[in-house]
Formats: structure tokens, sequence, C-alpha cells
């Protein structure tokens, strides 16, 4: 594995490149996935300091689990996808964070004020954004999940595989739920 690869190379055995290049691996990894991440923490924690925090423990997680591989001398599989792994660990993360502390329903966010648009922005003028605001009010009615899986798929841009191995479930459990969930918001509108 010589030089920093566009992208991390999953199958990769990082026990057999040096230290340097065990470094630049992970920078890949990090430097791929952490805007993504931020962004999904952001929307399910609402707090951006929180957020970014939650990520970094991910990748400290993360980096460490990586150097228990190298250092192991029993074989490990690489080959699994790195944005799902990391996706998945920060999805435990955020429901441990609410588990331990008292938790916030979008519901009550917008009951309180919490609008994720700026009154300065002239485009609420327009028929498409009242369309928007409409979607997403219709969508803060949904199960945190769904929010979650209609996230993933629309906003990561993440495929049905990746959401599933993220969450743990058959691809076509998540299929089913995806087509579920957009058949409801179109009855609603």
């Amino acid at each position: 594995m010589s030089g920093t690869p566009a992208k991390a190379d999953a199958a990769s055995d990082i026990r057999s490149i040096s230290e340097t290049e065990f470094q630049r691996y992970f920078e890949t990894i990090y430097r791929e996935h952490i805007d993504s991440l931020v962004k999904f923490a952001f929307f399910r924690l609402s707090d951006k300091e929180r957020s970014t925090d939650t990520v970094q423990d991910v990748f400290i997680n993360y980096f460490a689990y990586l150097k228990r591989i190298r250092e192991d001398s029993a074989p490990h599989a690489l080959d699994f996808n790195h944005r799902a792994f990391l996706f998945r660990s920060l999805r435990n993360s955020i429901i441990d964070h609410y588990r331990s502390k008292k938790s916030y329903s979008l519901d009550s966010l917008f009951d309180q004020g919490f609008d994720t648009h700026s009154e300065e922005d002239i485009t609420y003028q327009t028929e498409t954004t009242l369309t928007h605001k409409y979607v997403l009010e219709q969508i803060k009615h949904l199960k945190p999940k769904q929010q979650e899986l209609l996230y993933m798929r629309y906003i990561e841009d993440m495929t049905v595989q990746d959401i599933a191995l993220a969450l743990g479930e058959r691809e076509n459990t998540i299929s089913v739920q995806l087509h579920r969930i957009i058949e409801s918001l179109k009855k609603r509108m």
C-alpha cells in the first residue's frame, strides 16, 4: 500500500503496512466520512458541539479498534464497509446519549421554537419552500427510526445495502421500510 489512496481500501491488510502508512490509511477513512457523520449526528442531536464530540469519540474508538487488529497476530477479515461500521457506531453512541439523558422529541423541539431555517432567507416566500416546509412537517411526525432511514437514504445518499449494514438488518427489510415510509408520506400529502 504505497502512497495515500484516494479511498480507503477496506480489504487492505493493515498488519503488513508501516506505521506511517497505517496513519495515512486511517486519515483517509476519517476524511472520507467525517462530514457525513457530523451531519447525521447533528440531525439526531440538534447540538453542533455535542455532534462533533460524539463523532470524534466514534473515530477515537475506531482508531483503537483498528490498532488492536493491527497488533493482533490472528487473521481478521477487513473486507467490511467502513462507512456502515462508522454509522452503526455513531448511531449506537447517539442511542446511549439519549438513554443517559432526558430525551427530547422533534415535536417538542419544534414546539419550543426550534427552526432549521433562517428568517433572513427570502426563499421562504416561494411555493417550493412552502411545499418543502410541509414535507418536513410531515416527516417530523414519523418515528425516529423512520426519520433515520430517510436521512441515511436521501440526505446521505447511502445505498440500501449500506443502511442495512449500519442498522444490522436485512436489505429487503430496509427496502420495504423505505417503501412504506414513502407511501405513507404520499398519502398524507
